[in-house]
Formats: structure tokens, C-alpha cells, sequence
């Protein structure tokens, strides 16, 4: 790690002092035996290896179900709580070096926003909804990012995508296309953090909307190509409206109304 990554060393070093109380490593193995994930013979009393060896399995339904365990673990109070919650946030770091990277501006410091991922993280790994049993390490990087970008401020916060950038040229004037290229998002697919383009006010705040509701399922991709649609006629619209715009402006408007109700509910 590099020399100003100060945070990501520090949780390297405390997650040393974690490692060398071998309780640990023996109360983690035992969560995972007794989930039935892996057997005991495969994984080991050391709590570094034992993450090491969850983390490096390229296996979507092994992650979901070790991930959900420590995550029906951290929901609850006390020690073995705190216990659970600092393991996944251990085992998420390369996500959150990659999620502060793509949050960064000139005005910001890579420790200060390190710094509010790590905590962002953490309270999301202690209140995630357990009944999101699917694709979980995609939604626990959602959810903190969703945290983060209301914790630096809405007129402030860049929209970032969990997948591969969609690859078509953008017109830095034509707000429909930043707002095509940032609602792709392919739900689940975070195997990336990239930056887009940043967008202030309403726009950043219609983009969050439609990447928030495509994201969690609310807003079928194709009904939000549909929307940019819309956005862009409006945009270059110079006299009254068709009858037919209309009808698809208010299409657009009865899709988005309930994607923002569950957004302010989710909130």
C-alpha cells in the first residue's frame, strides 16, 4: 500500500492484534463449520488464514452463504458482534481501497474518505437486511457506498458504478448521455469501482435514482434507457409538446414515483 494510505495500514496492523488472539480464529471457524459451509478439516483455527481461505474462494454461492453467517452474526450486540463485523471488514479492503480511489476529487483527501468507507462499511456489515441472501458482497459495496455518498454530501458526492464502465462516448454538455453511462449499472456485478463523470444537483440526484433503482432491482434496465430517452427529448424539445411526448413523459414519471418512494424507505 502506498505511503498515504495511512488507514488501510492501520487496519492492517489492528487486524494483526485481532489475529493474535487465537479465540478468535477458533469462534470464527466454529460459526462457519456449524453454518455448514466448509468442513472442518479445510479451514484453519489461524483467523488470518481462515479469511484469507473465505476470501480467495471464486465461488458466488460460498461467498453469499460464509458473508450472510458473519453478517447474521454482526447484527446482533456484543463482543462476538464487534468479532464478526471487524472480519468482513477485513475481508473487504481491496473492495474499499477501490471504492475510496473512485470517490476522490482535488478537494479531498484519500485518508479522510478512507476514513468514512471504513466506517460506512462497518455500520453496514452491523445492519445489513439479512434477507438479501443473493450476490452479497456486490450489495454489502453498495450499501456502503450509498452511506458514503450521503455522508460527503449530495452536492459533492460522484456517482461511481460497481461493474464495468459502459463504453459509449459521452458529450461532457449532453446530460442525457452522463446519465445513460451512469445508470448501466448491472445489478450485482461489482467486480470494479470506476468514476463517471460528476454531476451536481438535480442531475446528480436523477442519476442516483435511476442507478439506485436498476441497482436494487426496482427499475428494469430497460424502463431506465427509456427514461434517458425521455430526458434527452425533453432536453432538446424548443416548442409545445406532442401529445405522445407527454404520454411518454408521464410513463416515465409513474415509473419513477415508486423507485423514489422505496428509496426514501431504504434511506
Amino acid at each position: 500500500m502506498g505511503a498515504t494510505q495511512r488507514v488501510f495500514v492501520g487496519l492492517d496492523v489492528e487486524w494483526a492484534l485481532v489475529c493474535a488472539t487465537p479465540a478468535n480464529g477458533a469462534l470464527v471457524r466454529v460459526w462457519i463449520e456449524e453454518a455448514g459451509i466448509a468442513a472442518a478439516c479445510d479451514l484453519s483455527q489461524e483467523l488470518r488464514e481462515l479469511v484469507a481461505y473465505l476470501a480467495a474462494r471464486r465461488d458466488a454461492a460460498f461467498s453469499d452463504r460464509w458473508l450472510i453467517t458473519l453478517l447474521d452474526r454482526a447484527a446482533g450486540e456484543g463482543q462476538q458482534a464487534q468479532l464478526a463485523a471487524r472480519v468482513i471488514v477485513q475481508a473487504m479492503v481491496p473492495g474499499m481501497v477501490r471504492l475510496t480511489q473512485s470517490l476522490l476529487t482535488p478537494r479531498r483527501d484519500f485518508d479522510d474518505v478512507a476514513q468514512l468507507v471504513v466506517g460506512c462499511l462497518y455500520v453496514v456489515a452491523r445492519t445489513f437486511p439479512l434477507h438479501r441472501r443473493a450476490k452479497v458482497a456486490a450489495n454489502v459495496m453498495l450499501e456502503t457506498l450509498h452511506h458514503a455518498t450521503r455522508e460527503l454530501g449530495a452536492d459533492e458526492a460522484r456517482e461511481v458504478r460497481l461493474d464495468v464502465l459502459w463504453d459509449a462516448a459521452a458529450s461532457d454538455d449532453d446530460v442525457a448521455d452522463r446519465v445513460a453511462q451512469d445508470l448501466l449499472i448491472e445489478r450485482g456485478q461489482a467486480q470494479q469501482v470506476a468514476d463517471t463523470a460528476e454531476l451536481d444537483g438535480t442531475e446528480g440526484e436523477l442519476v442516483a435514482l435511476l442507478a439506485w433503482g436498476v441497482d436494487h432491482g426496482s427499475l428494469p434496465l430497460q424502463q431506465a434507457r427509456s427514461v434517458v430517452s425521455v430526458i434527452r427529448e425533453e432536453a432538446e424539445r424548443t416548442g409545445a409538446a406532442t401529445p405522445a411526448a407527454r404520454k411518454r413523459r408521464s410513463r416515465a414519471l409513474r415509473w419513477l414515483r415508486p423507485v423514489a418512494a422505496e428509496c426514501v424507505r431504504a434511506a
